[in-house]
């Protein structure tokens, strides 16, 4: 049986309004908010915003109020953030939050949007591309652009910074990968071999290997330093969308060069490949032994648009093109489905896992093609021996356009309580939370 899951939508430029109500700007501060849940009538409202003072007079705080019903509650925190409930739809009370940093990529001025981006290990670099081939590389907290990629013929549909923070990889759908100076926009190695497009790429370790996954149904990888593949797995006859390269226990120096399998493969011990396929399976793949760990179907053979693995807890996590989001279990062979859940028939394009300081196990970060982006906690209950969905935060950016690629990071703020999550949509901006 499928969860299914209300939520609150709210204007996107919410803290606009908010700010305006704190620096009593003349006028009415209001800001529109939404709730839905499959089966259920929506409710539409908006929520008025004026400036209060705390009760010892030495704060300015913000009241909110909806203006035409009492169907939704909401309260403000902070400049960024609102919880907002619903009683009538059994809408439990969830954090939304605004951004805090937002990239503007003043290059990408195309209808698309952003395609695909990533942020560098440090978070001081972006990089981002959009449907010409081109790419470009900007400092996050100056805006400055400092470099320019171009040499791909069609559109960016995945892009990644190695460890380092200086070298980028990019895959296209002119089926080739390419690696980048960050510096200086040089392109020293072409990857040639896929028939079809590039959908996602992942990087090994340090990065003398690299995986790629294309629509011609397979997973390649490859040795940047020949630029040649040293193995090719045969997923699917269909599009391979997404992989997750997930490593299960430390690395250590002497376990890389071990893994030196003499053609050019290193560190691959420890690794897992989670593979999300077009055929309705996502499949986990030993990267050091080659061999098949686990496959999971879809009924009817959904088609899996994103995938994460949580190695720890050993969970996969599947996003389907109906909006649904399996969770599967590496434990339980006999009946691996452990639940399921879904707020409506938009696809999901985006999985990722992220960490927070108050849960013990990866909450898991899901974007999709109608502009949601959210985390959801699961709980074990044990009476009933099930997991309980729980959303815990709303990021609010996207007003239905889709979300194109989610990244997660080490957080630079001070005091934070989760990882930094980024996300791009269909404009020339990209949002950090």
């Amino acid at each position: 049986m499928v969860e299914l899951l209300g939520y609150i939508s709210v204007q996107p430029d919410w803290t606009v309004d908010v700010k305006n109500a704190l620096d009593s700007v003349e006028g009415k501060h209001r800001f529109w908010v939404s709730a839905y849940k499959q089966g259920s009538d929506s409710i539409h409202d908006k929520i008025e915003a004026s400036k209060t003072m705390a009760p010892d007079r030495s704060t300015a705080l913000v009241e909110l109020n909806t203006v035409e019903s009492q169907d939704i509650s909401a309260e403000y925190i902070d400049a960024h953030r609102l919880r907002l409930s619903s009683n009538k739809l059994g809408i439990a009370p969830a954090i939304h939050t605004a951004a805090q940093k937002t990239a503007t990529c003043s290059q990408v001025v195309r209808k698309t949007g952003v395609r695909s981006f990533d942020v560098s290990p440090y978070g001081g670099l972006l990089v981002a591309g959009g449907d010409d081939g081109v790419m470009d590389v900007y400092e996050i907290n100056s805006a400055v652009h400092r470099v320019k990629l171009e040499g791909h013929f069609g559109d960016i549909t995945s892009c990644q910074f190695f460890p380092s923070g200086q070298v980028i990889i990019s895959g296209g759908t002119d089926m080739r990968l390419k690696i980048w100076s960050a510096s200086d926009g040089t392109n020293p190695a072409t990857l040639v071999g896929h028939t079809a497009a590039i959908t996602d790429t992942a990087i090994v370790g340090k990065g003398k290997n690299v995986l790629s996954c294309s629509k011609d149904g397979t997973v390649r990888m490859w040795h940047c330093g020949t630029a040649s593949v040293v193995y090719k797995f045969m997923l699917s006859q269909m599009s391979v969308n997404q992989i997750d390269l997930v490593s299960v226990n430390d690395s250590t120096e002497s376990a890389e060069d071990k893994s030196d399998l003499g053609n050019n493969q290193f560190e691959t011990q420890g690794k897992v490949l989670a593979a999300a396929c077009e055929d309705g399976r996502a499949v986990l793949i030993d990267l050091d032994t080659k061999e098949t760990i686990a496959e999971f179907t879809t009924d009817d053979n959904r088609p899996v648009r994103a995938v994460a693995y949580d190695a720890v807890n050993g969970r996969v996590y599947s996003g389907l093109s109906d909006g649904t989001v399996l969770v599967w279990s590496c434990n339980s062979p006999d009946d691996p489905l452990l639940h399921s859940f879904k707020r409506n028939d938009s696809p999901v394009s985006a999985i990722r896992l992220v960490k927070y300081k108050a849960y013990d196990t990866p909450c898991v970060c899901v974007g999709t093609e109608d502009g949601q982006l959210f985390v959801v906690s699961l709980s074990r209950s044990f009476k009933k021996n099930v997991d309980k969905v729980e959303v815990i935060e709303e990021l609010v950016g996207f007003d239905v356009d889709p979300v194109s690629q989610v990244r997660v990071a080490l957080s630079s703020t001070a005091g934070t309580s989760r990882q930094s999550i980024w996300a791009a949509g269909r404009s020339n901006t990209v949002l950090g939370f």
